[in-house]
């Protein structure tokens, strides 16, 4: 063995293979350094590493059988041993050795102090951008860590009847976590909508803007009900707590506050709440009548006129078990004052309820909520607003009188501002609720702010295709585009064909564009608005009157009929019904009030100079012009169809003389689409200025473009055929108009 060692040293294989390492090193090192850096392929450097280690052992061989000797490169058995220089050969080994292991620590100097330092600044870079993504995301979802939803939780009765009971466990826990002021509960609508759709938890999470979810089943047998219910983080699906409970009826009020008080243990030391005290669940002493209180509820979220009338009946009974039961008493208010009975029946059937509520728990939220809707009918808006805001001081997350609050403040009281800050807060708490989110978009077109309408609308696309289809064809329709809102309204109505409230807002929009045999079979029963707008003056003063006979206390209905009667040239009629609503509006003008409107102020403003040219008109012109101002304020400037902030302010300066401001102005209006009534006696002198001619034209010409986009689609092929179709001499003009 040691002679073979010895030739191996002889012949400078052991150099050879030192050598050969060193310097496959050295150079498998710089190929991983610098062909990176010519966005070399991972192949190349890989390449490389296998090329010099296949090299390795042909090297040995060589070294082995050959030498180098001054007459060239021979065999090794072909050289005399006399005049073998091996010995100098492994000298100039020994130097390439040497001279690698300089140039292998130079480099390693190198790399280390040179380029590893730049190395260690792009990936700080790169780690702090990842840290700051990270430290986003973190803020992003610290922002919403305080946040759950409460899906409805499954009913698994052996009847698969206890839909009511299951959907009242989980609301009145997800009222009971409504209670601590730091969370935020996503509400009812929204977290329940997706029912029986298999959503995934973080797409739900995700749609609703909450980090938490609770889901759960209730199975209800005879006496005894059994509660699973889980708690879900979100972002890692990882379950923070889960329990089963099996319990008698009875105890069905302790059950829920034991369910809730498990859950803020859970999420307590997570989020870092503050609970001074754990929720509790509203109980009721007889368990039968928290059932109808619960079968009451259920079928007022139908929100339908024969389950609202049923809804009142659950509720009774459930006053008529548990007279002491004051979250019944609230509902039942509130399901009577949603209901369809005339204002005054309204009013006084719901009194004793309200009060009922109140006197047995003046802490309750559903009762101020209650009150404040009562008052609201009264038209009471300053007490109104006292009970709704107590409401949502008693429970922060009550959507529904956000709602309600926002519907005051726009409609009623016309401050916009306030009743955008409404619209907005019930959109973070209910995002995925139809009344919601409808009223929220709306506003955000009447700010001109459509991208973040179609964001808002894209929420709902897939759960409720039927209202974003109608509310996309709304979205779409500014600056005249009329022909968008009609055909989203009959796509929702071929997606849904029970989807009928759209049938109102065609029936405007086709007399809008002088369809009008297709206006009057939309609706049952039009409204008088829609005769004036074709110019059926008779027809429109006539339902007018059926509306007021039918419901002489429906002050919309008295409001139709003085404006249609001014549009009529009646002045002698209109006069006295319009002076009584200014009265009764205290002076306020807003944007849908069914008191005065800026259209209806124009009216009164014509009915007093008929009777006297130099009328006092004042006051009305001066409410036209404040309304307009509270628009502004709140950035408001109309949805470029049915109203606009120009054409109220050029109304108001043309009737006070400023003629050519006022000209400019519905000039423009009717550039960014809004529809100026065309029949109106009481607009007579505007009809008849010359420079309002080339306006009503531009008009016209609007409504025949629009009207021939609509015809375009429902004349031939049409999609909503199902639903809707137009009248066939309609189609019939339109092909031979094409033709010429």
């Amino acid at each position: 063995m040691s002679s073979v060692w010895a030739e191996l040293k002889r012949r400078n294989v052991v150099k050879v293979a030192i050598a050969y390492a060193v310097v496959g090193w050295l150079l498998i090192e710089i190929s991983s350094t610098i062909l990176p850096t010519f966005e070399a392929p991972q192949w190349a450097v890989q390449t490389v590493t296998f090329v010099i280690i296949l090299g390795f052992p042909l090297a040995l061989i060589f070294a082995w059988a050959f030498e180098l000797t001054p007459e060239g490169l021979k065999k090794e058995k072909d050289v005399d041993r006399t005049e073998s220089i091996t010995h100098v050969t492994g000298r100039k080994l020994d130097f390439v050795i040497i001279s690698v292991l300089v140039l292998a620590v130079i480099y390693l100097g190198f790399d280390k102090f040179v380029l590893d330092p730049a190395g260690d600044t792009e990936l700080a870079a790169i780690t702090s951008e990842g840290g700051a993504e990270q430290s986003d995301e973190a803020a992003s979802e610290g922002a919403a860590a305080k946040s759950i939803a409460v899906l409805a939780f499954d009913d698994l009765s052996p009847e698969g009847d206890q839909e009511y009971f299951s959907d009242g466990v989980s609301e009145e826990i997800l009222n009971s976590l409504a209670q601590i002021p730091d969370l935020h509960v996503t509400s009812r609508s929204s977290a329940f909508s997706y029912k029986g759709k298999g959503v995934d938890i973080r797409t739900v999470a995700k749609q609703l803007g909450v980090a938490n979810v609770l889901e759960g089943s209730v199975r209800k047998s005879g006496n005894r009900v059994r509660i699973t219910a889980q708690l879900i983080d979100a972002g890692t699906d990882a379950h923070l707590w889960s329990e089963t409970y099996d319990r008698d009826l009875e105890d069905i009020f302790a059950l829920q506050d034991e369910i809730s008080a498990a859950i803020v243990n859970a999420l307590t030391d997570r989020l870092g709440l503050v609970v001074e005290a754990s929720p509790r669940a509203i109980s009721a002493a007889n368990i039968d009548a928290h059932e109808a209180y619960l079968r009451g509820q259920h079928l007022l979220s139908q929100n339908t006129s024969a389950s609202a009338t049923s809804a009142i009946r659950e509720f009774e009974n459930a006053v008529a078990l548990d007279p002491d039961y004051a979250l019944a008493y609230a509902g039942l208010a509130m399901a009577v004052l949603g209901s369809s009975f005339t204002n005054p029946e309204i009013i006084a059937r719901a009194q004793p309820h309200v009060e009922k509520a109140m006197a047995l728990d003046p802490t309750l939220a559903e009762a101020h909520a209650a009150k404040g809707l009562w008052l609201v009918r009264q038209t009471l808006w300053d007490d109104a607003l006292v009970s709704l805001r107590r409401a949502i001081e008693i429970n922060p997350n009550y959507v529904i009188v956000y709602v309600w609050m926002g519907d005051v403040f726009d409609f009623d009281l016309g401050r916009y501002g306030e009743a955008f800050e409404m619209r907005s807060a019930a959109m973070r708490l209910d995002p995925l609720s139809i009344p919601t989110i409808v009223r929220y978009q709306q506003a955000l077109i009447q700010k001109n702010e459509l991208e973040e309408a179609a964001r808002e609308l894209e929420k709902i696309a897939s759960i409720y295709p039927h209202v974003y289809a109608y509310r996309e064809g709304t979205r779409t329709s500014r600056n005249g585009n009329l022909a968008n809102a009609v055909l989203g309204s009959l796509e929702a109505l071929r997606i849904d064909p029970e989807f009928t409230r759209v049938k109102e807002g065609l029936t405007y929009h086709l007399a809008n564009l002088g369809l009008g045999d297709e206006a009057l079979t939309m609706s049952q029963r039009p409204r008088a608005v829609v005769f004036s707008y074709l110019g059926r003056t008779r027809d429109a003063v006539a339902i007018a009157e059926t509306y007021v006979e039918e419901l002489p206390d429906w002050t919309l209905a008295r409001h139709d009929l003085g404006l249609t009667l001014a549009g009529a040239g009646d002045y002698a009629r209109a006069g006295p019904i319009l002076e009584e609503l200014w009265q009764e509006s205290g002076g306020i003008i807003s944007k849908r009030s069914d008191w005065i409107q800026p259209i209806s102020a124009a009216a009164l403003i014509a009915v007093r100079r008929e009777a006297d040219e130099n009328a006092d008109v004042d006051d009305l012109l001066m409410a036209m012009r404040d309304n307009v101002r509270r628009y502004r304020e709140a950035g408001i400037v109309g949805d470029g169809r049915t109203f606009g902030v120009d054409f109220e302010e050029g109304l108001a300066e043309y009737l006070s003389g400023n003629r050519e401001k006022g000209l400019a102005q519905l000039d423009q209006a009717t550039k960014d689409g809004v529809f100026i009534p065309p029949n109106e006696v009481y607009l007579q002198a505007l009809y008849d200025d010359p420079g309002f001619a080339p306006i009503m034209a531009r008009q016209e010409a609007r409504q025949v473009r629009e009207r021939e986009k609509v015809l375009a689609v429902v004349c031939d092929n049409n999609p909503y055929e199902a639903v809707w179709q137009p009248a066939e001499e309609t189609c019939d003009e339109f092909f031979a108009s094409s033709v010429n």
